[in-house]
C-alpha cells in the first residue's frame, strides 16, 4: 500500500466516523453559538481532504502531507473546520519530515497540531476543541517512544474522552445546556476514526476495524432542549478563501475584529482562509477583494440555524414502526447490534439461553406494536417463537442461528417497514450466509471421522467440522479457505481472544495470505466459549 492509499484509508475512516455521528455533534453545538452545524462543518472539512487525495496522483510522504494540508485548508468550514485545518497542518508539518510514523513521530505531530491550533485563535477559550487537542497531545508525551502506535492511540483516546467530559464544567453555556463541547467531541470521534484507519493500514488494508484498540467508551448522550436557545450576537457565519501575492493577514484579522467575532485568519501570504461572525457579509467581501481573488465563499444565517436546531430538538421523537429485540452475548457484540439499530438486547447465547419470559419482558419495554426477534442461536429459536405466540404484539421471529447471522439480518432492517416486511428482507439477507465457530475441544473425541484431542482448536462451518489444529491461527486459516472455496466475498469476524497470543491484526494477515480477494472485517465481540465466530456472504 503506497503512502497516498494509506492516507486515504486513514482519512476515509475518520470521515466515516464523523459522518456516523454528525447529527449528534450538530445537536451538541451550543458554543460559541447554538447554530447546530459543527458536525456538518467537520465532515465537510474532512471530505475535502479525501477529495483532494482522490483527485491527485502524488505519492511519498512530503507530497501527500502537502495535499492533506491543502485539502483541509481549502475545504475548512466554520469555526470548527478552520481550527481542525490547523491541527491537520501542524500534524502534517511534522509527518512530512519523516518516512516513519511510530510513537515518537505521532507524539511530535500531535504536539505541533495542538500548538498550531492555539496559534490560530487570537483569544483561546478553554472547554473547547482546543482544550481537547491539548490534553490529547499532553497525554501522548507521557507514553514511551518504545510503545507500539496502537498503544499510544489508546492512551490518547482515553485522555480525549476525559477532556471532553470535563468541557461541560468549563463553559457556562455548556453547563447550562448540560452537554459536552461539540467541537471537542467531534475531534474525539475523528481520532477514533483515525485509529481504525491506522489499524487497517497496519493489517495491510484487509478491512480490519478496531483490531488493536481497546473497547470504545460510550458516545456522548442524546441532547434534549430544556429552553429556547439564545440567538448569537451577530447573524451571519462568513468564510472564504483569499488567493493573492502578499496577503496581509494581520490587517485582515484587525478588520474582522472590528466588524464581528469568532474571527480566524489562517494560511500563508498567498492562500488565506478567513472565518468571522458578522451582520454584514458584503462588507467582508468588499474589504478582502483588496488583497486578491476570493473563492469558496460560504455564508450561513446562524439565527435561522439556531431556530431549526431548537425545532428539531424540541419535536417529540418519532416512534419507529418496528423495533428489534436480539439475544446477544459479549459487550462488543452488543455494541455492534446497537449501532445497527437494535432497540433492546437480551443477554444470552450458547450455554445461557434466555427464557420466553425474558424475551417478552424486553418486548414490553418498547413502544411499538411491530417487533422483530433475533434469537441468534439455534437453541433459542423455539423459545423466541413461544414468546411471540404469548404476546399481543405483532412479532416476527427471524431464525438467526448465530451472532454473525444476526448482524447480517440487522443490515437489512428498516425501522419504517412493518414486522412482516422486515422479516422477509432479513431472511433474504441470510440466504447463502455461512457461519463458523472456532473453539477448543473440551475432551478427546471423534467428529465427522476426525480424531480430536482435548485442548485442540477446532473449526466448524455450518455445524460441520472442517479443520483441527493445535493453534487458533491454523484453524482460522482453514475456515477462511472454506469460505473462499464457497465463493464468499465478505467475511465478518467476531473475536474473544482474551490475552491469546493470536491478535486481530494477526488474523487479518492470515486471511490476506490464504484468501487475498476476501473482504474481511474484524471486530472485538467478547462472546463466551468461542474465541472466534465468523459469517461469510
Amino acid at each position: 500500500m503506497n503512502v497516498r492509499a494509506a492516507a486515504l484509508t486513514v482519512i476515509e475512516a475518520a470521515l466515516a466516523a464523523v459522518e456516523a455521528e454528525r447529527g449528534l455533534i450538530n445537536d451538541l453545538n451550543v458554543y460559541p453559538v447554538p447554530d447546530g452545524d459543527t458536525g456538518t462543518n467537520l465532515a465537510l472539512t474532512v471530505r475535502a481532504v479525501v477529495d483532494e487525495l482522490r483527485q491527485g496522483d502524488e505519492d511519498g510522504v512530503p507530497a501527500v502531507a502537502a495535499a492533506v494540508t491543502k485539502g483541509s485548508l481549502m475545504g475548512a468550514r466554520g469555526n470548527s473546520g478552520v481550527i481542525l485545518s490547523q491541527i491537520v497542518r501542524g500534524v502534517c508539518d511534522v509527518w512530512s519530515a519523516s518516512d516513519l510514523l511510530g510513537a515518537h513521530e505521532f507524539k511530535a505531530a500531535l504536539a505541533e497540531g495542538a500548538s498550531a491550533a492555539y496559534r490560530a485563535v487570537k483569544e483561546p477559550v478553554e472547554g473547547t476543541m482546543l482544550t481537547v487537542i491539548r490534553e490529547m497531545a499532553a497525554a501522548a508525551q507521557g507514553v514511551p517512544d518504545s510503545f507500539a502506535l496502537d498503544k499510544v492511540l489508546v492512551v490518547v483516546e482515553e485522555a480525549g474522552r476525559v477532556a471532553v467530559e470535563k468541557t461541560t464544567d468549563q463553559l457556562p453555556a455548556l453547563q447550562k445546556a448540560g452537554v459536552v463541547d461539540a467541537g471537542g467531541y467531534g475531534l474525539l470521534v475523528l481520532l477514533r476514526g483515525v485509529a481504525e484507519g491506522l489499524a487497517r493500514v497496519a493489517a495491510g488494508g484487509a478491512g480490519v476495524r478496531g483490531a488493536t484498540l481497546a473497547p470504545r467508551a460510550p458516545g456522548a448522550p442524546p441532547v434534549t432542549l430544556t429552553q429556547p436557545s439564545e440567538l448569537s450576537r451577530y447573524r451571519y457565519c462568513t468564510s472564504l478563501l483569499i488567493k493573492g501575492e502578499c496577503v496581509d493577514r494581520d490587517a485582515v484579522e484587525a478588520f474582522l475584529g472590528r466588524i464581528g467575532d469568532s474571527a480566524l485568519v489562517v494560511g500563508d501570504e498567498r492562500l488565506v482562509k478567513i472565518h468571522v461572525h458578522t451582520d454584514d457579509p458584503g462588507v467582508v467581501l468588499s474589504e478582502v477583494l483588496r488583497y486578491g481573488a476570493i473563492g469558496e465563499v460560504e455564508i450561513n444565517d446562524m439565527h435561522e440555524q439556531t431556530r431549526a436546531r431548537d425545532d428539531r430538538l424540541g419535536a417529540p421523537p418519532e416512534a419507529p414502526a418496528t423495533v428489534v429485540v436480539a439475544v446477544v452475548a459479549g459487550e462488543g457484540n452488543k455494541r455492534l447490534f446497537r449501532e445497527l439499530g437494535c432497540h433492546a438486547i437480551v443477554d444470552g447465547g450458547q450455554s445461557m439461553n434466555p427464557s420466553a419470559a425474558q424475551l417478552l419482558e424486553a418486548v414490553e419495554t418498547l413502544a411499538a406494536d411491530e417487533v422483530i426477534l433475533l434469537p441468534n442461536n439455534g437453541n433459542v429459536i423455539l423459545t423466541a417463537e413461544q414468546a411471540a405466540g404469548m404476546s399481543r404484539r405483532r412479532i416476527a421471529v427471524v431464525p438467526t442461528t448465530s451472532m454473525p447471522a444476526g448482524l447480517a439480518a440487522m443490515v437489512a432492517f428498516t425501522a419504517d417497514d412493518d414486522a412482516v416486511g422486515n422479516a422477509r428482507a432479513m431472511e433474504n439477507a441470510l440466504r447463502g450466509l455461512r457461519s463458523a465457530e472456532i473453539t477448543h475441544a473440551v475432551r478427546d473425541s471423534e467428529v465427522d471421522g476426525v480424531v480430536v484431542r482435548k485442548g485442540q482448536a477446532i473449526g466448524l462451518v455450518d455445524g460441520r467440522l472442517v479443520t483441527v489444529a493445535d493453534d487458533l491461527e491454523t484453524v482460522y486459516a482453514g475456515v477462511v479457505q472454506a469460505f473462499a472455496a464457497a465463493d464468499a466475498e465478505v467475511v465478518t469476524v467476531l473475536t474473544a481472544l482474551n490475552g491469546s497470543p493470536t491478535t486481530a491484526a494477526r488474523l487479518a494477515e492470515v486471511a490476506a495470505s490464504v484468501a487475498p480477494d476476501l473482504e474481511v472485517h474484524i471486530y472485538e465481540g467478547g462472546q463466551p466459549l468461542y474465541p472466534i465466530l465468523a459469517g461469510a456472504e
